[in-house]
């Protein structure tokens, strides 16, 4: 997937119409009566950040337009999102792969659902050139150009509480050989696209959908898939959920065709990832 700012301005602009449209237009399969129980009908979704701004945030608007259920968004980190699904305290819970399979145990059989593969990509600043980062070649050599390169920091134990699982996919992509030279730093609070839109640098390393809250910042593109510097999600129905047909029926709106442009339009390909 590549990213550039003439495309991803018109894919916006075509989410932000489907999303208005969807409450409107799009079809799916609903359960009788699901627009006519307003009121108390409500479903939790679970989910980490990178789903949540990657085209949830979008979608769940749409889904109580449309439905007149109210949706309740329960953010955190990957353990918070798993202890949800183990514990039962959403009714849908949105995880990558890897991690949903930690948890396979807890979910109801059936209801796991592909979403797709949320990229990290490289940020500037709005108003410098945009590089072409198309290949590991072009993206090392724009790197090198840098004066300084921002990160998520990483401490402690890969994927523990000071070293998250993005966090440390992010900062390692330093440790490699060929990044010798880069000059590079962690953010001193927040992830590397906070600090760069803080001004702390001239480049950024971040997960594409929270590199595009910052109006200053820009994507260059996602880094080179050939680097694994991604996020294969899926969404699941936890088998102690409250409510597993609400449950259902969400991921059910979240993943039909209708809503390729608002993910894509996030660093979100609903066409690559693993189930």
């Amino acid at each position: 997937m590549r990213i550039l700012n003439a495309k991803l301005s018109a894919v916006i602009g075509l989410a932000a119409a489907l999303a208005a449209a969807l409450a409107f237009t799009l079809s799916w399969a609903a359960p009788a009566g699901a627009q006519t129980q307003t009121g108390t009908r409500e479903v939790i979704v679970g989910t980490p950040g990178f789903t949540n701004v990657g085209g949830l945030e979008i979608i769940t608007k749409a889904f109580e337009a449309e439905t007149g259920i109210k949706v309740t968004v329960k953010g955190g980190g990957m353990d918070d999102v798993k202890k949800m699904a183990s514990d039962g305290a959403a009714d849908a819970v949105f995880l990558p792969a890897d991690e949903m399979d930690q948890v396979k145990d807890a979910i109801k059989t059936g209801t796991r659902k592909h979403i797709g593969r949320s990229y990290q990509g490289l940020a500037v600043m709005k108003g410098a050139k945009v590089p072409d980062i198309s290949t590991k070649e072009k993206f090392i050599a724009v790197l090198k150009t840098a004066n300084r390169v921002m990160h998520s920091r990483c401490n402690g134990t890969p994927g523990g509480p000071g070293c998250t699982k993005t966090a440390y996919m992010l900062s390692s992509l330093f440790d490699l050989p060929e990044m010798a030279g880069v000059k590079h730093a962690p953010s001193p609070y927040g992830e590397g696209g906070d600090a760069l839109a803080r001004g702390e640098g001239d480049m950024a390393v971040q997960n594409i959908s929270q590199i595009m809250k910052w109006d200053n910042l820009v994507v260059a593109g996602p880094i080179p898939e050939e680097y694994g510097r991604y996020l294969d999600a899926v969404a699941a129905v936890p088998s102690k959920a409250a409510h597993p047909d609400l449950g259902q029926q969400f991921i059910q709106y979240a993943t039909q065709p209708g809503t390729f442009a608002i993910w894509y339009s996030r660093g979100v390909d609903p066409r690559k990832g693993k189930e």
